[in-house]
């Protein structure tokens, strides 16, 4: 008799504690829950702050005889256009309503694979400069590029939110960090320089660069949601990421000869940018 008691304590008590947590309020908003979402986004990615640096330096040699030291570098901001693009989103998250209020607070994980590319063709890096030795003169030219991409494909965001809920809605706004995964190619260098009354390729065959790299940023938030069932609820937000700036280096040796002139050297320098994406996102939630 006992232990039937206890077994009914027991039970009412975890019914008791699964109707307090699943309760819903008279505005139809759950006092609190963790909730797991599906949905999409339209992302417009925007890449900023473009800037490539190439620099050679080189020992010139006449036949076998070493005659002058050169160098020469510059930059240039390649542009990259924006992008319209519509990518599966996931969310994770958890809320819960200040006592007697209609405020609420939470915080929500998500992941939009953004997928986002823009690309340069065909440009050219500036390259002024010297050479001295037992020669001299100016080393001036230009490193041409093939093309070069900024694609950022994977976009993490957590962001502790703040809202107000009311007749099977709430609004909520928030910010937090995000971490980007952004990929960069630089392909097909080439580098030409101005010397001895020619136009020298000094640099040998095209030369191509890669990276990807994990970039910090952070988000801001707003959004509203809608029960059209207790237990089920769409989710619309708009958010803002700022991403930060991500620099990479490259270098490559070269040894080419031109009319008895051999030059030994290497190439090498730095391309970074930003990439800052705008996204309107729609999912489907379960609250648990």
């Amino acid at each position: 008799m006992r232990a039937a008691m206890g077994l009914a304590l027991v039970a009412g008590t975890v019914t008791m504690a699964g109707s307090a947590w699943a309760q819903t309020s008279p505005d139809g908003v759950p006092h609190k829950g963790i909730f797991a979402g599906a949905g999409a986004a339209l992302n417009f990615s925007t890449f900023p702050n473009q800037d490539v640096f190439g620099q050679g330096l080189s020992q010139i040699y006449q036949g076998s005889d070493f005659i002058a030291r050169g160098e020469a570098g510059g930059s240039t901001s390649p542009y990259l256009s924006f992008q319209f693009d519509i990518a599966p989103v996931l969310q994770l998250g958890y809320f819960e309503r200040f006592s007697g209020t209609s405020w609420l607070w939470g915080a929500k994980f998500t992941y939009n694979y953004l997928n986002s590319a823009s690309t340069q063709n065909n440009f050219l890096i500036p390259q002024a400069g010297y050479y001295g030795g037992t020669v001299s003169g100016a080393m001036d030219g230009n490193v041409y590029a093939h093309s070069y991409t900024m694609t950022a494909t994977n976009q993490f965001a957590l962001v502790p939110f703040l809202g107000y809920s009311f007749d099977k809605s709430f609004i909520y706004a928030g910010a937090g960090p995000t971490l980007t995964q952004v990929k960069s190619d630089l392909n097909g260098l080439i580098g030409f320089a101005a010397l001895f009354g020619e136009h020298l390729d000094l640099t040998g065959a095209p030369r191509s660069f890669s990276s990807t790299n994990w970039v910090w940023g952070a988000t801001l938030s707003t959004g509203v949601t809608y029960f059209f069932a207790k237990d089920w609820f769409i989710d619309l937000n708009y958010t803002y990421t700022m991403s930060t700036t991500k620099t990479n280096t490259f270098a490559s040796p070269f040894n080419t000869t031109h009319n008895g002139y051999t030059f030994s050297g290497v190439a090498l320098g730095t391309y970074s940018g930003t990439t800052n994406v705008q996204a309107v996102m729609v999912s489907i939630n379960k609250v648990f």
